[in-house]
């Protein structure tokens, strides 16, 4: 920890132990990557440097129908017009591992991608982590005050409760500038080198174990990256929130995930099962549950009315009325696939320093 003034700065590690997806909202389609099939590859490809190599070889009709008429990836255009292996590295903006999320043999999906600074390097936004700890933060300040708590509120107006409680604007409440959070910054991470990046497919893990694949495709950093942050307290924001209250927040929160939510799935035999100590659950993907606070003032049977309610309302479709029966909701684990072993997507080990 270092100190100036009223200001604490304070270094995270942050050990993904499962797969990590930070979305930039960007996805690439099947005409803008190539399957290297034979090594288990892609290659994303920087498409104005593709299109002025086409233009050179005199290739941008062929391109142009391809486009227009086809229905094959790039791999097999590459093929048909005898782009060689030096040019396709000329091409390539970055390659990715395909992991489990490719079968050579399947139809190709597009591939979401990983966030990426104006370099092309992928990085964990300090946004993101923020986000997580408010979450965290959250649900600490109801599980110890459940007495303010109207489970007919929205959970935007329960968040505003607890986290608009610096009284600056004493008419206006629920405005920004009462947010306890301002107090707390954190930076963007160092850049994450490419060779972490990996690709993992969507799985939806339902109550009894039955794995069901969605054909989604995400940039993700591998199990076992490791990145840095700075995260300054400003003490002069009289929020009541300080280092010792996040580390226990964070501490108990995690178990509660655990025995609220993942434990009420039977995970499939390939798993690997993190023990959640000091973990927090982060990136899309990563589900409804650990992004939103509905359980902890409830008892958990009006906790899965209240939450299948709002599911069912948002997504009609998907009969999440039928969770109540289940005891869980949402009823479904979000999971993937690497290296042959199925991980619950986003959960990451923070230590504060």
């Amino acid at each position: 920890m270092k100190e100036h003034g009223h200001l604490k700065s304070y270094e995270i590690i942050l050990t993904a132990k499962s797969p990590v997806f930070i979305g930039s909202g960007m996805e690439y389609n099947k005409k803008e990557y190539y399957y290297d099939r034979a090594h288990g590859k892609v290659h994303i490809i920087n498409i104005p440097a593709m299109m002025s190599m086409l233009y050179k070889k005199n290739l941008i009709n062929e391109y142009e129908n391809y486009i227009l008429n086809s229905d094959y990836d790039l791999c097999q255009f590459f093929r048909n017009v005898k782009i060689t292996n030096n040019e396709l590295d000329a091409i390539t903006e970055y390659t990715a591992d395909v992991g489990d999320a490719l079968v050579a043999d399947e139809p190709l999906a597009g591939i979401k991608q990983f966030i990426r600074d104006k370099k092309g390097n992928p990085y964990i936004p300090g946004s993101s982590i923020k986000g997580c700890l408010r979450t965290v933060i959250l649900w600490k300040l109801i599980t110890e005050d459940k007495s303010k708590f109207d489970i007919n509120e929205t959970g935007k107006v329960i968040e505003k409760k607890y986290i608009h409680t610096l009284n600056l604007n004493k008419e206006k409440w629920m405005n920004e500038v009462n947010d306890m959070m301002r107090g707390i910054s954190i930076s963007d991470s160092e850049t994450i080198n490419q060779d972490r990046i990996i690709l993992t497919k969507k799985i939806d893990l339902s109550v009894n174990g039955v794995a069901k694949d969605i054909n989604v495709i995400r940039e993700a950093i591998s199990p076992n990256t490791t990145v840095r942050f700075v995260m300054t307290i400003d003490t002069s924001v009289r929020s009541g929130i300080d280092i010792d209250f996040i580390r226990t927040a964070i501490k108990e929160y995690v178990i509660y995930y655990y025995k609220t939510f993942q434990k009420s799935f039977k995970l499939p035999a390939d798993s690997v099962q993190e023990n959640f100590e000091n973990c927090i659950v982060l990136g899309g993907g990563s589900g409804y549950f650990g992004k939103n606070i509905v359980y902890p003032p409830l008892l958990r049977q009006e906790a899965v009315r209240r939450v299948s309610a709002i599911m069912a309302s948002n997504a009609p479709a998907h009969r999440h009325e039928r969770d109540i029966s289940l005891g869980i909701s949402p009823r479904k684990l979000k999971i993937t696939k690497y290296q042959g072993r199925s991980y619950h997507y986003g959960v990451c080990r923070i230590e504060v320093y």
